[in-house]
């Protein structure tokens, strides 16, 4: 009995012992279960922070002013832009037919840092019933859009497909410095009657037709000379102001990857190639090419070596003017070496008048150098409309002084207008002739 006690008393012992010991090993797989689950929450907890920071870092508004920065890539949001401007077309989708016509992949170089701008952009056409107005539609849309960061950039009549269209750009804005921004267009809808669309649309407005400032009747009869600057940033650009076959003459930016083809391009259509040679400005924070910079505080010496090495770069340039340069071109000893130079290897000199202080016109009349300055800067406004006032200015001002000589830039809204409002223009009378026609 003792021993069958004392048995007893061991199997218990045993099962008691078994049992505390498969409590102790389910607790410790518990607190492992724990352990492993904190670990993943805390995984997913700092991928979430992760995507946040990620997102609010792409999504911050870059500053195109920032030296550091060498890609500005706006691709995302121009891609997003495409995706909003079609949630408010779709809305209309029992009125209207919307069709992408094209899409492809921009990029523009900025003159005051050198950094690129690479974005998105697309066409579209959206058909509409013929009874409604076109610019009555570009305008329910454009009203849609205040809801948004999107903004209306340009807009006025166009064709599309050989038929009458309106055309309204709408692009996204960027911080370019500490009170200005800059605008690139993501979307160029062209609204058109389709035939086959018969609801009608009730909401859409019949606005007050513009009437045009220049008619086909009213004509100039002074010279325009436009000098295109900053050739070689953007050659994009620099195609499509030389497709509309105008007499403009191009100041070639040097030392850029885009130079030298800038320069096969300019003389293949025969048009008057220069030198847009980097002079000091005012502000040194804003000078934007570096140790090719033609500098006061250079010996006579120094600076005739580099005004010869920038010339040596685009070889079979007509003339030069400045690229910034409102401390340069105020230094009369610089001038004059510089003049000297061209006057030595047969070429003319366009002040760029950056500066109300320059005493480059004046000194090259003085030595002999052919030349004359810009009376106007038509596209400091990046916007078709901005420009198109300003070239009216301009071609007033021919009339009034028989010819004058303005600059614009090579860039893609520059080249937009000229291209949008090119038979307006041409209508007017105004003779635009090269540089060559206007030197003093």
């Amino acid at each position: 009995m003792e021993q069958r006690g004392l048995l007893d008393c061991w199997k218990t012992g045993w099962k008691e012992s078994r049992h505390d010991k498969k409590r102790y090993f389910q607790k410790e797989e518990a607190g492992r279960h724990w352990i492993f689950a904190l670990f993943i929450g805390l995984l997913v907890f700092l991928a979430a922070a992760a995507g946040l920071f990620y997102a609010f870092d792409k999504n911050k508004p870059e500053d195109l002013s920032d030296e550091s920065v060498k890609v500005f890539d706006l691709t995302d949001r121009s891609k997003t832009a495409h995706k909003t401007i079609d949630d408010i077309l779709l809305q209309k989708t029992e009125h209207w037919q919307l069709r992408d016509i094209d899409r492809k992949d921009r990029s523009e170089k900025l003159p005051a840092t050198g950094g690129e701008v690479t974005w998105n952009q697309r066409e579209a056409a959206v058909g509409v019933p013929a009874s409604t107005d076109l610019a009555g539609a570009a305008k329910w849309v454009a009203e849609r859009l205040c809801d948004t960061d999107l903004q209306v950039i340009n807009e006025g009549e166009a064709t599309w497909n050989k038929m009458d269209a309106y055309r309204l750009d709408i692009g996204i804005a960027v911080k370019s410095g500490k009170d200005s921004t800059r605008t690139f267009v993501t979307d160029s809808v062209y609204f058109f009657h389709h035939g086959n669309l018969t609801n009608k649309d009730k909401d859409i407005p019949k606005p007050e037709k513009k009437q045009k400032e220049i008619s086909g009747s009213a004509k100039h009869h002074g010279k325009l000379s436009v000098v295109i600057d900053d050739c070689g940033y953007d050659n994009g650009a620099l195609k499509e102001l030389l497709a509309t076959r105008l007499p403009f003459s191009y100041a070639i930016i040097p030392y850029k990857a885009g130079s030298s083809e800038a320069l096969r391009m300019i003389k293949a259509q025969g048009r008057t190639a220069m030198l847009h040679l980097p002079m000091e400005p005012i502000d040194r924070g804003q000078m934007s090419e570096g140790s090719k910079t033609i500098m006061v505080a250079m010996s006579d010496s120094e600076e005739t070596a580099a005004v010869k090495e920038a010339l040596a770069s685009l070889p079979g340039v007509s003339g030069v003017n400045n690229h910034q340069g409102s401390r340069a071109t105020g230094d009369k000893q610089t001038m004059d070496v510089l003049l000297k130079v061209l006057k030595d290897q047969g070429l003319f000199f366009i002040d760029s008048h950056t500066s109300s202080q320059s005493v480059g016109y004046e000194r090259a009349r003085k030595m002999g150098v052919p030349t004359n300055r810009n009376e106007l800067f038509l596209d400091n406004e990046a916007s078709t409309d901005a420009i198109y006032a300003r070239i009216k200015e301009a071609m007033g001002r021919a009339d009034r002084d028989g010819g004058v000589v303005v600059i614009c830039h090579a860039r893609s809204v520059t080249a937009r207008t000229w291209t949008l409002y090119l038979d307006e223009i041409k209508k007017t009378g105004i003779q635009i002739v090269p540089i060559q026609e206007l030197l003093q």
